[in-house]
């Protein structure tokens, strides 16, 4: 319930942006005044951060004939609109049945189940220090295992009750409908968020992107489940739909060259399978992430079995990428900004064989007390992609 709160009080902080909507251009939500706890460390003689010749002139400015400002942040502008930020996570191993020991789901392997509930700890006790709430979303023998290995105050019981969303994953559609009917009947709750939509893309030639597409979001859209966690920024290896889009997704979703992200959720027009262009009238609302091909480092070294700093450093970039634009283009419309990981993607292997990393899990919580730094100034307000949806709603 205490995402419910909190999607109120975003939606409360937005009462000035979307009052008199009434088809006229929506104004920008003004960022608030930058908290003295917002600064870095002033005094350090190091002109960075927030830090500025207004707010420090102990480090941004130097003695000479006369006061000379070195401001080595830009001025944040006081119109800037916040930026949603939001994390997904997809909370299984590469084996599908896990916890389960086989295919069959007939028994647990409980070291396999430990090692997953670890990593999945982990990661809530960083985000939970960061005040972010997360959207864990899971596979259909994921839900039934954690279940029946830890009962019914089992990890995703926990996770919803923290304020943590809980979605679907499938990377079959038969799988969605399981998804969605393990976590009502396991977990007590009716899920409103899905994902796994790329997976079906990849199945069908470029020519049959559109109708795999339209078909991938019409199977959850069904079902009652109204937010897509997804990522199409043009390129990448298993995305076939964004040249038949010809890079054009949405509404003003042009920005992704600077951004590495689309940043304005939109509704895909599936019930006319034509997923690239937006229609109002469909139940379904897609929030872009960053894609996961961030995991892969540029220096040719391909994915990585584990998480680092290296990673992080170029998730940061492609977020400052996206503060950047906020700042120089300062949209009227609500602006997101996401990342997806595997609890895999924190220990080695990828079957729940051992516990989470320390050092992953210190890059997560590195990256965030960054991205912190930027929610303190006003330039970002932590959200769900239900909590966001729910904004846009009210803004339609």
């Amino acid at each position: 319930m205490k995402s419910i709160f909190r999607g109120l009080s975003i939606i409360l902080i937005l009462g000035l942006l979307l009052a008199g909507c009434g088809g006229e251009a929506t104004p920008s939500l003004p960022a608030p005044e930058i908290p003295a706890s917002s600064q870095k460390s002033c005094g350090d003689d190091v002109c960075d951060g927030p830090e500025n010749a207004q707010t420090c002139p102990e480090d941004c400015l130097v003695e000479g004939d006369e006061a000379v400002a070195v401001d080595l942040a830009p001025e944040i502008n006081p119109n800037t609109p916040p930026l949603y930020f939001f994390y997904v996570i997809h909370a299984h191993g590469s084996g599908e049945f896990l916890p389960y020991a086989d295919p069959g789901q007939t028994s647990i392997d409980s070291e396999k189940a430990d090692n997953m509930l670890a990593a999945i700890e982990g990661i809530a006790a960083i985000l939970d220090q960061h005040g972010v709430k997360a959207s864990w979303q899971f596979l259909p023998a994921t839900v039934k295992g954690f279940r029946q290995y830890q009962g019914a105050e089992n990890i995703i019981t926990q996770l919803q009750a923290n304020g943590h969303e809980i979605g679907v994953h499938a990377h079959k559609l038969e799988d969605v409908q399981d998804s969605y009917e393990n976590i009502q009947e396991y977990i007590g709750i009716t899920p409103e968020t899905s994902s796994g939509f790329i997976a079906q893309l990849s199945k069908v030639s470029p020519s049959d992107s559109k109708n795999a597409m339209s078909f991938a979001i019409e199977v959850p859209a069904k079902l009652g489940l109204s937010v897509g966690t997804v990522n199409l920024s043009p390129g990448g290896e298993k995305n076939t739909l964004s040249a038949e889009c010809h890079d054009i997704f949405g509404i003003g979703n042009d920005m992704w060259a600077e951004t590495g992200n689309l940043m304005f959720p939109w509704r895909p027009d599936y019930l006319h399978k034509d997923p690239c262009s937006h229609n109002p009238k469909g139940e379904m609302l897609f929030i872009d992430h960053v894609s996961i091909d961030w995991i892969i480092l540029t220096e040719g070294g391909g994915a990585s079995d584990l998480l680092d700093a290296r990673h992080f450093e170029r998730l940061s970039d492609q977020f400052d990428g996206a503060l950047d634009y906020m700042a120089e283009n300062q949209p009227d419309r609500v602006a997101v900004w996401g990342f997806i990981t595997h609890i895999i993607e924190y220990a080695v292997g990828g079957k729940g064989e051992n516990p989470p990393s320390a050092n992953s899990l210190q890059a997560l919580d590195d990256f965030l007390s960054y991205v912190q730094t930027k929610q303190q100034e006003g330039l970002v307000i932590y959200a769900t992609p239900k909590e966001i949806s729910t904004i846009i709603e009210v803004s339609e």
